[in-house]
Order: structure tokens, then C-alpha cells, then sequence
């Protein structure tokens, strides 16, 4: 029951705290973790323990779900150079920078044991840097650098933080040529079985009517593919990114497909991530109980251990704004010196980082499994928690909204214009079959709606608004009468209901 109380309080506080993140402007994420840190040290509040291997099969696949099923096979073709740069080739430096800083800083935990921690502490956390980043008002350009880096790099990190503590706990060395094998067969393996995962995912979708069946079986997919890529010792995150791809690029979707997943996925995403984040800040009190007379060490080593992180990442990115500009990837992030330095901030350390660290072994090492948690929950406090209270202030000494196209507008104008033609085209086909006078009527409302004269597609907003705002009230009062109807003797409540559900959606839809 204590359980159920504390992830009960979890998820309303995520409601709470995201109103109150709107308000301020601040990230949402940031403010719970702070407020779940700080409600641990009140007497009478229980403790919340996730068994730490629970934690990443439970909240992983659906977040990282959410995040996919936003990509697209162009997209990651856009991105491949990113994905192997900084979800890759960047995880392994990180690594290699870390340990030999964990082997200075904590000599007796070994060659295998700094690894472990080092492989836990490399990857910025997708969930992080997507609840984190994007509302703060990243150029959209930039946030997708940073998500489909973060879509990727934890399966490098997760192979070497598993080959290593296999090595820790067998008191073997380091077996390079296993680690490279692990890894391409994680990969691989992974591709395969998302690729598989997701085509049969689309079949079964196409032939099922029922439209809260379908959004209940995309929510039942992550955990099974995760589960199975576990089991054959491959990447349960990157075959939940390929399954979802692979989905909905096969999958046929209509427009209410498209409407009521995004409403079924938006407020499933906001209390996953805001119970994970909540354990974040839960587990302060557990690790200070556990490190004991230590506590001020690990927070040092913690801190030494996150200037690392931060330095070899923008020494990296500096290098990927070398290369950006050399080749003219005006698609890609960096581009400036002002998003070297962003990109740097935005490395967030999240759930991932967490859930690796409280699952290393106490056998390992007693020196590491005293101090682990404490200097992961300080790397988080230095790499998410501070970025993600200074981000807002940050963008707006950098000035990026004048970088290249940072508002998507020539994206935007650009996609209109397609449209736009598209509409005419099937518009003239159908000429002959319409009077003239309906034809020219239709011409003239497509044209209003993709017209990119920006004066007269204002005139046009405010005729919109205004006749927006009468359509909105007719329907209001329309709305109100039935309400009253409803409760009126003799009414039956079903037919209301009825009623009332067409007058909602046509008032949702004036309202958009």
C-alpha cells in the first residue's frame, strides 16, 4: 500500500509541478526531481524502492517509444553522421576519459570497476534531453541532434557497462575482442529484430478496426520488443527505436490514427517521465544513508567526474563544428560556436545513468558500491539538473534564433507550397465533375489556407479569429443547453450523450 501511496503522490505531483513549470518557464522534469529530493527528508515521508533492474524494462521502452514514433527512416539517414559520432565514437571517449579519471580519483576499485561507472555515467539520457531541451525553444534543428543522439548512445554504454561488470564480477580481465563482439552482435541482433518487430506490428495494425485497440497494442509493443532483445542479449533500445520506425513508416494511418495517438501518447509520456524523474530525486536520501562518512568524497569525485563528462563532450562537438562546416551541413548541429556551447549544456545524464549505477553489485567493489550513487545522483545535479534551471537564461544570451532557418520558417513555407500544389493539382482533375462557381469557391478558400503572403495571411488570421471565436460560442451555448437538457426529468442521458459527443468534437476542432 506504501507503494501504491508514493507512486500515486508521484503522479499527481507531476500534474502539479507541470502546471507550476509552465508558469515559471522552467523544465518540469528539473522542478519534480528538486521537489521529490526535498520531500525525502521529511520525517514522516516513506521510502519508494524500484528493484534497480525493474527500472529500466519499466520506464525505458515506453518513453523511448514516445520518442521514436517522432522520427523517420529519412530522418535517421539525415542523421547517420550524428548517430555515429556522438552516439557512438563520443560514448566510447567519454568512457575512456572517465575511467581514467575514476582510476585516479578511486584507485581501488579497478580497471573493470572504473569502466562500470564510467560506461553509467557517458550517455546524456534521451528522456532527459527531450522533457529537458525542446521546451525551452532549442531551434528545432539542434533539438533533433540531440534527440536522435540520444535515441542511440545508450546501447553503447549498456554493452560496455555489461561487459565489464562481467569481467569485475568473474575477476578476469578485459576481453577487448568479446567487447567488440557484444557490441556488433547487440546491434545487429537489435536491427533484425525491430525490423521484424515493427513489420509485423504494421500487418497486425492494418487489420484491426478498433481504434483504442490499436493505441493499447502500441503500448503493449515497447515492453515485448525490449523483453525479447534482452532475451537474445541485443539492444532493447535500439530495437524499440527500429520497431517503432519501421511501424509507422508501414502502418496505414489516418488522420484520426494520427489524433487519438497523440492524445493517447502525450499524457502517457508526462507521468512515465514524471514518475522516473520523481525516483531521481527519491533515491537522494537512500544514497546519503548509504554512503555514510563518505558522503563529501563521493560528492567531490562526483563533480571531478561531471567537469570530465562536459569537457570531452564539447571538445567533441568543437570537432563536429569543424566537420559541419568544412562539408556544408547546413542540416546538421553544430553549426556555431553558440551551439557547441549549448549542446555542451544539454548533456543531461537522466534514468539511465540512475538505473545502471544502484544495479552494480555490492561484490564489485565496497568502495564502489558505497560511493556510486551518491557521485551519480551529483552528476546528475551538475549535468541536468543545474543546465535544465539555467537553459531558459542561456538561450537567450546565445541569440540562436539567428542561426540558420532557426524557426523552421523556409521548412515550413516550403512544406506549405507542396501542399498547396498538391491541392490544386486534384482540385483541377475534379474540375469537370463541379460547377465553375464551386470550383473558384474551393481554389479561393486552398489558396487562404496556404497562401505565404505573410500580410495577407494575417488579414486572413484575424477573419479566422473572429469568425473562430462566433463559431466557438454557438457551439458553447449549444453545448450548455444540452448540459442543462441532461439533467432535466424525462431526458434520457444517453441520447444526450450522444449529442453532446458530435457538438465536442466540432467544438475541439473550432478551437484548433
Amino acid at each position: 500500500m506504501t507503494t501504491l501511496l508514493m507512486l500515486s503522490g508521484l503522479l499527481l505531483a507531476t500534474v502539479v509541478v507541470v502546471a507550476l513549470g509552465d508558469r515559471l518557464g522552467l523544465p518540469w522534469p528539473v522542478l519534480l526531481t528538486l521537489v521529490a529530493a526535498g520531500g525525502v527528508f521529511l520525517p514522516w515521508a516513506p521510502a519508494l524502492n524500484v528493484p534497480a533492474e525493474l527500472m529500466l524494462p519499466i520506464f525505458l521502452p515506453p518513453l523511448l517509444w514516445a520518442l521514436a514514433r517522432r522520427t523517420s527512416w529519412s530522418m535517421i539517414k539525415t542523421q547517420m553522421s550524428t548517430i555515429v559520432w556522438m552516439s557512438v565514437l563520443l560514448v566510447f571517449a567519454t568512457i575512456a576519459a572517465l575511467t581514467g579519471s575514476i582510476l585516479l580519483l578511486l584507485p581501488g576499485v579497478g580497471l573493470a570497476g572504473a569502466i562500470v561507472l564510467a560506461a553509467a555515467l557517458a550517455p546524456p539520457d534521451p528522456v532527459a534531453v527531450d522533457a529537458v531541451a525542446e521546451p525551452v525553444g532549442i531551434p528545432k534543428r539542434i533539438t533533433t541532434s540531440l534527440q536522435t543522439e540520444g535515441l542511440f548512445n545508450d546501447a553503447a554504454s549498456i554493452v560496455a557497462f555489461h561487459v565489464a561488470l562481467g569481467a569485475a564480477l568473474a575477476g578476469s580481465e578485459l576481453s577487448w575482442l568479446h567487447g567488440i563482439g557484444s557490441f556488433a552482435w547487440s546491434v545487429a541482433g537489435a536491427v533484425l529484430l525491430g525490423l521484424a518487430v515493427g513489420r509485423a506490428a504494421a500487418w497486425f495494425t492494418d487489420h484491426v478496426d478498433n481504434t483504442a485497440a490499436r493505441n493499447s497494442f502500441t503500448w503493449v509493443l515497447p515492453f515485448t520488443v525490449y523483453i525479447l532483445a534482452e532475451e537474445v542479449a541485443a539492444s532493447g533500445v535500439i530495437a524499440i527505436v527500429i520497431a517503432a520506425v519501421e511501424m509507422n513508416s508501414r502502418a496505414s494511418l489516418g488522420a484520426e490514427d494520427r489524433l487519438s495517438g497523440e492524445a493517447f501518447w502525450e499524457p502517457v509520456e508526462m507521468l512515465f517521465t514524471g514518475v522516473a524523474f520523481g525516483l531521481i530525486g527519491l533515491n537522494v536520501r537512500a544514497a546519503i544513508d548509504e554512503v555514510g562518512a563518505d558522503l563529501w568524497h563521493a560528492v567531490w569525485v562526483g563533480a571531478v567526474l561531471s567537469l570530465v563528462a562536459m569537457l570531452v563532450r564539447f571538445a567533441w562537438l568543437s570537432l563536429a563544428l569543424h566537420k559541419h562546416t568544412r562539408k556544408g551541413r547546413d542540416f546538421a548541429a553544430p553549426l556555431r560556436r553558440q551551439e557547441v556551447l549549448l549542446m555542451t549544456w544539454a548533456g543531461m545524464r537522466g534514468l539511465v545513468t540512475l538505473a545502471l549505477v544502484l544495479s552494480i553489485p555490492a561484490s564489485i567493489s565496497a568502495t564502489l558500491h558505497h560511493e556510486a550513487a551518491v557521485i551519480a545522483l551529483t552528476v546528475l545535479l551538475c549535468t541536468m539538473v543545474i543546465p535544465g534551471l539555467t537553459l531558459p537564461w542561456l538561450m537567450g544570451k546565445l541569440n540562436l534564433e539567428y542561426g540558420p532557418d532557426a524557426a523552421g520558417d523556409q521548412a515550413l513555407a516550403a512544406l506549405r507550397r507542396r501542399a498547396w500544389a498538391a491541392s490544386c493539382r486534384y482540385l483541377q482533375e475534379q474540375s469537370e465533375s463541379l460547377p465553375h462557381e464551386a470550383t473558384a469557391a474551393m481554389h479561393g478558400w486552398l489558396e487562404r489556407q496556404f497562401d505565404g503572403d505573410e500580410e495577407r495571411h494575417e488579414e486572413l488570421t484575424r477573419w479566422r479569429d473572429a469568425a473562430g471565436r462566433v463559431r466557438v460560442g454557438a457551439l458553447q451555448a449549444a453545448q450548455e443547453e444540452l448540459l442543462a437538457a441532461r439533467w432535466e426529468r424525462g431526458v434520457n442521458p444517453a441520447y444526450v450523450d450522444e449529442v453532446l459527443g458530435a457538438i465536442d468534437r466540432m467544438l475541439v476542432a473550432a478551437r484548433r
